[in-house]
């Protein structure tokens, strides 16, 4: 059965290590939490997905009235009304944003992790995808090990985002996307949830008009002593909770459609833009931009890296996958695709080792019998400079360590052409090439009607900052979800990726105290942490003063706050916002104790849920 253990006052970050703030002059941040607990399901890989689910949920339950018990002693004991309450839950830690990371009582739900097809006779019949095409998934699963897993069966996933890390239930609960043209994000695949609610509240939740579950697949869920399942099938209420933020329970399982397997033709040609290429993306013509790039077909996919400084000038990078045709050649490894992200943060690892290694060079002359020469000019202020100067910038690094084909030439993706990979080759697995708290990463979606307008607009606004970052365009169609934060029905996703002020201030801190010029490199690595801050700060400011509607990921930089939210998604008080609907939703599926405990800063940040200042009483009352 699954299992869960526990620690006390463990030492915690994020993978990013945002989480918590960064004090000045700290070299690792670290949040203690008082009890964090890592659940285990190793054993129940040989059970059909809803015993799966069945058995995890008794274990959630357990650890849900383990937290409700540890709070409610400390409310009783005079812990401050406005909490900490809240009942932490954390799959890779790849949030940026503090969705995750809470200080009392936190779940490393990593290890929730299982899969297997559904039967047929455990689908409603009404159901519009096919069984052998839908999966039951845990929902602390890798994508990278469902992926693998579905190849067996001939399937795979739709779309992915570029790396294969995240779980489950978090990519999908903050709307991340891929570029899979004509698509949504990962919430699109996702048929059905069950989510614990409270101590001993679990629901099925599933759209009307998309049925998932039979009426004896239903009862397969029932607990046991006269805890049944509540079975939710709303559509608006569906699309609700699918993009959760961590605040509608726990996601112990879910029903995934998947997608037949197949081969693509990657290709990567480094080809400059001109206003007209930004008009033809802005109305969707990815075949005619294919055409521009040597391809005459529809490509599956399309990410485009430009540089800030110069977006029409001679160098633009484009990545296009090409549906593979008939009989074809699939390469037997990984495609290696490196992506702007891994590329900055291969960038900031190489900037830290060359500062090293300068310094050292320059600290230690060597030894002779005679007086001990000058020590040579160092170059690191240099090196450094020439970021500033916009000059071996990430956009650089980039163009020069991916790997692109220069110019125009004829591509083949088919038989006899180049060499194909299916989704699981051509995606990598940990984001930033392993490097945690290399990048800073912030997202905007836009209207794709308007990226014609908002690329030079903010790369006009940028031009004065330092080359330490890039600006990638991804596609989004038809997004699932009510807060998804692609909210456009067409959108273009501009991501930026640059050095972390984590890594710039890291190596500012860890300069020997002899470094030569040591007071301008760190006024050098002091701009440069200041840098994307600023940036994503310019881009907002310049899209509101353009008046180009536009949203930012949930679980990102770039300080997305309360009114920017309302904005988006209209203030709770007012009869249409989103955001009342959520919390309509949310209060219908989660207990009055899953409500106490199911939130976190961020969402408090954003004004979606009002912080919870004291639990219900625990244990409840017994009912008459």
């Amino acid at each position: 059965m699954p299992s869960i253990s526990y620690d006390a006052f463990v030492p915690w970050t994020n993978y990013h290590l945002t989480i918590p703030p960064i004090a000045p002059n700290t070299v690792f941040p670290a949040l203690r939490v008082e009890d964090l607990g890592r659940i285990y399901a190793a054993d129940t890989a040989g059970m059909s997905g809803l015993k799966r689910f069945v058995a995890t949920a008794v274990r959630l339950h357990e650890h849900i009235t383990r937290v409700a018990a540890m709070q409610a002693d400390k409310q009783a004991k005079g812990a401050p009304l406005e909490g900490p309450f809240a009942a932490g839950l954390v799959g890779r830690g790849w949030s940026f944003a503090p969705l995750i990371g809470a200080p009392v009582s936190q779940l490393m739900c990593d290890g929730l992790a299982g899969f297997s097809m559904a039967n047929a006779r455990d689908i409603h019949a009404r159901c519009p995808t096919r069984a052998d095409h839908i999966a039951f998934a845990s929902g602390g699963t890798r994508l990278r090990e469902l992926v693998r897993w579905a190849e067996g069966f001939g399937l795979t996933v739709t779309t992915s985002g570029t790396h294969l890390g995240p779980t489950l239930a978090g990519g999908f609960g903050t709307a991340s996307h891929g570029s899979s043209l004509g698509y949504g994000g990962l919430q699109n695949m996702v048929l059905g949830m069950h989510l614990i609610c409270g101590a001993s509240e679990h629901v099925w939740i599933e759209r009307r008009s998309h049925p998932v579950l039979s009426d004896s697949a239903i009862k397969q869920l029932d607990i046991g002593s006269g805890n049944p399942v509540r079975v939710v099938r709303d559509d608006a209420m569906f699309e609700d909770a699918l993009v959760h933020l961590g605040g509608m329970g726990i996601v112990n399982g879910v029903a995934i459609e998947l997608t037949d397997n197949r081969a693509y033709g990657l290709l990567k040609r480094n080809v400059p833009i001109t206003a007209d290429w930004l008009a033809e993306m802005s109305c969707g013509q990815f075949g005619k931009i294919a055409k521009r790039l040597g391809y005459s077909g529809s490509p599956a996919f399309y990410e485009l890296t430009i540089d800030p400084h110069a977006p029409f000038g001679t160098s633009a990078l484009h990545t296009m996958y090409f549906a593979a045709n008939g009989k074809t050649t699939v390469s037997s490894t990984h495609a290696g695709l490196m992506r702007p992200g891994d590329a900055v943060c291969a960038m900031g690892s190489a900037m830290a080792e060359r500062c090293s290694t300068n310094v050292e060079t320059v600290a230690k002359p060597k030894k002779s019998g005679k007086t001990a020469a000058a020590p040579p000019p160092d170059p690191t202020a240099a090196v450094l400079r020439q970021l500033l100067d916009n000059n071996n910038s990430a956009y650089d690094y980039y163009r020069n360590k991916g790997q692109f084909d220069p110019g125009l030439m004829p591509f083949k993706p088919g038989p006899g052409g180049a060499t194909s990979y299916i989704w699981s080759q051509l995606h990598g697995d940990d984001i930033t090439g392993g490097i945690p708290g290399a990048l800073y990463n912030a997202s905007f979606s836009v209207p794709r009607s308007d990226l014609h307008k908002a690329i030079p607009l903010i790369c006009t606004a940028v031009k004065g900052l330092p080359g330490s970052f890039v600006f990638t365009v991804r596609f989004v169609s038809n997004p699932s979800g009510s807060l998804a934060f692609t909210r456009f029905e067409e959108n273009a996703v501009i991501e930026i990726d640059g050095l972390s002020p984590f890594i710039c201030n890291l190596q500012a801190t860890q300069l020997p105290p002899q470094t030569p010029q040591i007071d301008q490199i760190r006024q050098i690595l002091g701009l440069l942490a200041q840098t994307l801050p600023a940036g994503a700060a310019l881009v907002r400011r310049t899209l509101d003063s353009a008046h180009i509607p536009y949203s930012m990921h949930w679980a990102k930089l770039g300080d997305l706050d309360k009114p920017k939210v309302y904005a988006d998604f209209g203030n709770p008080n007012e009869s249409d916002s989103m955001i009342r609907r959520w919390r309509q939703t949310r209060n219908a599926l989660l207990s009055p104790l899953g409500r106490a405990i199911f939130w976190n800063e961020a969402l408090v940040r954003y004004g979606l849920l009002d912080r919870p200042t004291a639990l219900p009483p625990y244990p409840p009352a017994a009912k008459s």
